[in-house]
């Protein structure tokens, strides 16, 4: 027999349909899509759960090794949703509809929705916390799913398992001498941290590139003076969570093979207070910690047999300073 003439070869091109007949088929391979791309992302494990029954149930449950905590292994219950009734892709990364986020918050506990956008094959993903309001939620760059998505499921999760939080209980010293004169002491015990182990973010670097930002000549006196007297208590701070926190600036860009994802944090730590030379404390003073963040990974992780040992991490101190609570 001759096998060398193919028998599909010459029919038409077929098209996928997005119509609601095939809502069920089309949901049904976004969900092994997902699964098998999240956990590529994530060298995690995973299992089905509820799949296809109820779609206030969950479709998938995968664990995945923490990536700072080591010997603990973290577990996420997800939900998968496609297609356009349930988010849509935007300019600075992608929209998630109120409709998505009801039937999460619907479980009663912390849920990560990832959502497929069936036209460019994209996967997005966003943390539900119960409490959170039922609306259009507009989500950055970086809640595009890839081997970077490990270190925000991390943090975001934090969220639920968070020891201390805030700096009630952490009273500061403020130091009356000037700020020359003090410089070299407090320089002394920056550089003695090194670094410093986060709840949220993992191991943090304390690098010259926080000292210059902190200490430029263009910033004011009172504020260089508020990140000498909160630089001291930098190791008690820092292993706390914070009471906020939020990315405030995030971008990406390729280079010789590999992608990069930029992002700084702001962590805000409430209930500080300040010791003065006359023992008199000021209460109701917030911490302000910011860092940068940066994950390397290749363009062509999901081709990557290897892919963890070619994924790089780092996060570092960018400033650190206090203000009356507004």
């Amino acid at each position: 027999m001759n096998f060398t003439r193919s028998l599909l070869a010459s029919s038409p091109e077929s098209l996928a349909e997005q119509d609601r007949a095939r809502n069920l088929i089309n949901g049904s391979d976004a969900e092994s899509y997902a699964m098998a791309k999240f956990l590529l992302a994530c060298r995690g494990e995973g299992c089905w759960g509820s799949r296809e029954e109820d779609n206030s149930k969950i479709d998938l449950i995968f664990s995945f090794e923490h990536p700072w905590s080591k010997g603990e292994r973290s577990l996420v219950l997800t939900q998968v949703k496609s297609g356009a009734s349930y988010g849509r892709v935007s300019d600075h990364g992608f929209e998630l509809k109120a409709r998505a986020k009801k039937l999460a918050i619907r479980t009663s506990h912390s849920i990560c929705v990832v959502w497929v956008d069936r036209d460019s094959n994209k996967l997005f993903w966003a943390y539900i916390h119960p409490e959170v309001s039922v609306r259009n939620q507009q989500y950055g760059v970086h809640h595009e799913v890839s081997p970077a998505t490990v270190f925000d499921l991390a943090r975001c999760m934090s969220r639920v398992n968070a020891g201390t939080r805030g700096a009630k209980g952490l009273i500061i010293r403020a130091r009356s001498s000037g700020v020359t004169d003090r410089r070299k002491k407090v320089k002394k015990a920056y550089k003695s941290f090194s670094t410093i182990n986060s709840p949220v973010l993992g191991t943090i670097y304390l690098t010259r590139l926080a000292w210059r930002h902190m200490f430029r000549s263009g910033r004011r006196e009172e504020n260089k003076a508020s990140s000498l007297n909160i630089i001291p208590y930098l190791n008690r701070l820092l292993i706390r969570s914070p009471s906020d926190h939020a990315i405030t600036e995030s971008r990406r860009f390729s280079s010789r093979g590999f992608s990069y994802q930029i992002r700084e944090h702001l962590l805000k730590f409430e209930g500080l207070a300040l010791s003065t030379k006359d023992n008199e404390n000021e209460k109701d003073l917030v911490a302000y910690v910011r860092l940068i963040e940066e994950i390397k990974y290749p363009n062509n992780w999901e081709e990557k047999a290897m892919l963890s040992q070619q994924i790089e991490r780092r996060v570092v101190l960018k400033s650190a300073y206090y203000k009356k609570k507004r």
